[in-house]
């Protein structure tokens, strides 16, 4: 027995000195602390040293509790340590705080964000070496923040934002070389965020079959996903927006710049309502196997599946829409009162094995796809491009005529001397029915000139496409819409110009 007695105070001092501190749970009594008041409060769960804060342990801020950082800093986590909000935490910098693992070889779970932290934001903050911004019922802002490098192989999240009946704005961030998906909510829990101008690019550290938005149901309520940049990279198995929805899902996506990814867009399953408009999916083949993946557009699942794709330049991917199951996305339906699903759709270009896939319907059913640009206006190279009813009995056919004819967009100078983006005057103005628009673009840029009416709406895509320096000038023919007021926007680097336009039948 007096032998095993060291053993054994070994095991007691190890279980003893294992856990240095002890978790910690803000009073709950409304107090509104700051990182120093924590310092004073924490009993050492959160510390302060050589000039950055450290959480030695997992924090609670309890309901009814407030966490304010309003100054630049660092604040370092030990490995497996988070913080639990059921309060609200609020940083908000001048110029960033920055959350990262206190060692990078033990990396921390992150932040939790519990019902009632609806208040919460975060601002200007770097994230890093963790594993999740974890959102439960909150309805919170993350703002122009940085997420990345968050590695950390826990059950605590699977994407570096993972949402659980959530709709929070996730707006103007950063979000790159996360180990799973970029944004994430379960298949069957419905989250709707407002995803808007964020640069996502190379998530999927993994390689594994993750898109780097990555959704199920919405409910009610629509997901935005607007105007971001969302780019792959050295990770062939990582995808662009893929939706597969257990429940209802109603989707927004438009103005994005969807490239370099394994496929675009995906929308699997059913009960899906999306509209699909004015994106720029390019270049998706990273994986190289047509028979996995390359898609610009893909729709899969049954007729419950109702997408309206209009404006969108399709180009460069492995296949460029594909439609399987019993899928039926309006791709151009010119006998709809509506101009609103007119098509307008620049699908050209997309293939693999030396063939032109542009269009492949998989499906025993008819497919609506009127008014698009295919690149050309001749009728057999368009046929040739679009795999239907004439080249497999047992499929559908694609209605594709009539085909919309190639913007003329005409290069009137290239002066060196051009200093700012412009917009002219159309001439003439009132037109009947055709106008001309002249603009100014002073370095290579990614333009599109587009038309709306007066309430707003767009109702035409003249120019969806990158131009270099130089002066340019296109016709727009509005034979097919009424006499009113109607405006000219060029949108190019953040840029946005409008001019009125007054159509006099």
């Amino acid at each position: 027995m007096r032998k095993l007695l060291p053993f054994l105070l070994i095991i007691l001092l190890i279980s003893f000195s294992s856990k240095a501190y002890s978790d910690y749970s803000t009073p709950g009594t409304g107090v509104s602390w700051t990182l120093t008041d924590l310092v004073s409060n924490s009993s050492g769960v959160v510390t302060f040293s050589g000039g950055e804060y450290y959480l030695n342990d997992t924090l609670v801020i309890s309901a009814s509790d407030t966490i304010k950082v309003t100054s630049n800093g660092n604040f370092k986590f030990a490995g497996n340590t988070m913080i639990d909000i059921f309060g609200v935490f609020r940083i908000t910098p001048p110029d960033s705080f920055k959350i990262t693992a206190a060692d990078t070889n033990q990396k921390f779970l992150g932040l939790k964000f519990e019902e009632f932290s609806d208040p919460s934001i975060l601002k200007k903050v770097i994230m890093e070496y963790g594993n999740a911004i974890r959102l439960l019922n909150s309805d919170m802002i993350i703002d122009s923040c940085i997420i990345r490098y968050n590695t950390q192989n826990s059950s605590f999240g699977s994407g570096a934002i993972a949402l659980f009946q959530s709709n929070p704005m996730i707006s103007n961030n950063i979000i790159y070389r996360n180990r799973r998906a970029a944004i994430q909510s379960g298949a069957n829990i419905s989250s709707a965020p407002k995803i808007i101008n964020n640069l996502i690019y190379e998530n999927d550290t993994d390689n594994g079959n993750y898109p780097q938005i990555n959704f199920g149901a919405t409910g009610t309520d629509t997901i935005l996903i607007k105007n971001n940049i969302i780019r792959g990279g050295p990770f062939p198995m990582a995808g662009g927006i893929a939706f597969l929805p257990i429940g209802n899902a109603n989707i927004r996506i438009e103005g994005n710049t969807i490239t370099h990814n394994r496929y675009g867009i995906a929308l699997a399953s059913a009960n899906t309502f999306a509209i699909i408009d004015n994106n720029r999916i390019d270049s998706n083949n990273i994986d190289n196997n047509p028979n996995t993946g390359g898609s610009g557009l893909n729709f899969n699942g049954n007729s419950t599946i109702v997408a309206i794709c209009t404006n969108n330049a399709i180009r460069g991917n492995l296949w460029g829409v594909t439609i399987q199951g019993t899928a039926k996305p309006n791709l151009g339906n010119l006998t709809t009162p509506t101009p609103f699903d007119d098509g307008a759709n620049h699908i050209y270009g997309n293939g693999n094995s030396g063939q032109i896939y542009d269009l492949y319907n998989n499906t025993p059913d008819s497919i609506k796809a009127e008014n698009n640009n295919w690149g050309t206006i001749d009728f057999d190279s368009v046929e040739a491009h679009i795999f239907h009813k004439p080249d497999n009995a047992s499929l559908g056919f694609v209605d594709y005529l009539p085909i919309a004819p190639p913007v003329n967009i005409q290069e009137i100078g290239s002066n060196k001397n051009i200093q700012s983006y412009y917009l002219h005057d159309s001439y003439p103005n009132p037109f009947n029915p055709i106008s001309t628009i002249v603009f100014e673009i002073p370095v290579v840029s990614f333009v599109k000139v587009r038309v709306f009416d007066m309430i707003g709406r767009e109702i035409d895509n003249l120019v969806n496409q990158q131009l270099s320096q130089g002066s340019y000038k296109i016709q727009w023919n509005a034979s097919r819409h009424p006499s009113g007021i109607y405006f000219v926007r060029l949108e190019a680097n953040g840029l946005v110009l409008s001019k009125k336009l007054v159509l006099s039948k």
